[in-house]
């Protein structure tokens, strides 16, 4: 199997180089990179993230990343920083879409709040996204498109002014970690417990045999049903782009999905409203860099082969997080994912007040995740 990893390793580079040929010398299109390192800083907390990604058995790629998303907090301008991975399914065009639409658009959400507190920064987050979608939506009409994505989106932020932590600091003392999720890619958290290091599972996977998924799903006259995975499908055939299509979604939250999103638009009969919603679902975290030591976040195709647990043991193997994000979507072809892979490593650690900080806010410091 290690040969095989081997093997799929060479043909990624190769594939690759084809595509830098083919854009005449340009370093691909948006995220189709094989790996890539990113340094940074959010108050004093230094940030190094790496991700890698793979075609893998799959004809097409449709994962996507960012990697160096920066936004300027309301009100004081503090920087924010964060990351994503984007799933795609039925195409492209939705992924390349979030990949330029959706910075754009967390920007102006958030510009619009008074502050960072956290009914703020959900409230902006879920404007995001709907606004993003909506938009793509209006896009796919026009081209008659079924393209879909996942999302699983992280955003370091500052300390909350306003707030108290429990020791009394004011500004709650510790950077914050969101995590907004659209279906089944994951973010999943090392963190040091009893003297050992244990996974923590930072979102929940939208699938449409979840109950509460499932409860919504039905409301709106959709059908869920076991076909190999849980799926959600159309109460009955549609007309679409001059055919009658049934459709049928493996996750019950996601970005784009036209015959999902407006079924009865299309002569659905039984449809209601929205199968499958663009709205995420927000957690907030304290971090504390002392035992949380680092974050994975991944695609499905990581998550079919590796449990939570897995994915920290193969990334603790390696000293940094570039090397730990390309060992994870290695190891996951190794034992048999037949998915696109993308898989994104950050990890973190208290800066000293010496350690001088450049322009823009990287530090020569570099966080491990070993």
């Amino acid at each position: 199997m290690v040969d095989y990893g081997g093997a799929q390793e060479k043909l990624e580079v190769n594939r690759f180089r084809q595509l830098v040929d083919r854009d005449e010398g340009a370093t691909g299109p948006t995220n189709m990179r094989l790996s890539e390192v990113h340094e940074t800083c959010v108050d004093r907390l230094v940030v190094s993230m790496g991700v890698a990604s793979w075609q893998g058995n799959k004809d097409v790629q449709e994962d996507r990343y960012i990697l160096k998303l920066e936004l300027q907090a309301p009100g004081d301008g503090k920087r924010v920083v964060g990351f994503a991975v984007f799933d795609g399914h039925a195409g492209n065009l939705c992924v390349e879409y979030l990949v330029e639409g959706l910075p754009k658009n967390l920007q102006k959400c958030l510009s619009a709040k008074p502050s960072l507190a956290e009914e703020h920064l959900r409230q902006a987050v879920t404007e995001a996204c709907v606004l993003t979608d909506d938009d793509f939506l209006a896009k796919a009409r026009e081209l008659e498109v079924l393209d879909g994505s996942t999302m699983i989106l992280c955003l370091i932020l500052p300390p909350d002014d306003g707030r108290v932590g429990l020791d009394g600091t004011k500004g709650g003392g510790h950077c914050r970690l969101l995590v907004a999720n659209l279906g089944d890619s994951r973010a999943v958290l090392c963190r040091a417990q009893h003297g050992r290091l244990s996974a923590v599972r930072l979102s929940d996977d939208h699938k449409p045999g979840r109950v509460d998924e499932k409860r919504r799903i039905e409301a709106a006259g959709g059908v869920v049903d076991m076909q190999g995975v849980w799926r959600v499908f159309t109460p009955a055939p549609a007309n679409f782009g001059g055919r009658s299509v049934l459709w049928g979604l493996a996750v019950s939250r996601a970005f784009g999905d036209l015959l999902m999103k407006e079924p009865q638009r299309y002569d659905c009969v039984g449809a209601t409203g929205e199968l499958v919603t663009a709205v995420p679902e927000i957690h907030l975290y304290d971090l504390h860099p002392t035992d949380d030591r680092f974050l994975v976040v991944a695609c499905d195709g990581i998550w079919d082969v590796l449990g939570d647990d897995d994915a920290v043991a193969v990334c603790i193997e390696h000293r940094s997080a570039d090397l730990a994000a390309r060992a994870l979507i290695r190891r996951s072809f190794e034992i048999g994912s037949d998915d696109n892979l993308t898989a994104l490593v950050v990890a973190w650690q208290l800066s000293n007040a010496e350690v001088q900080q450049s322009a823009n806010g990287a530090s020569s410091k570099k966080p491990r995740v070993d």
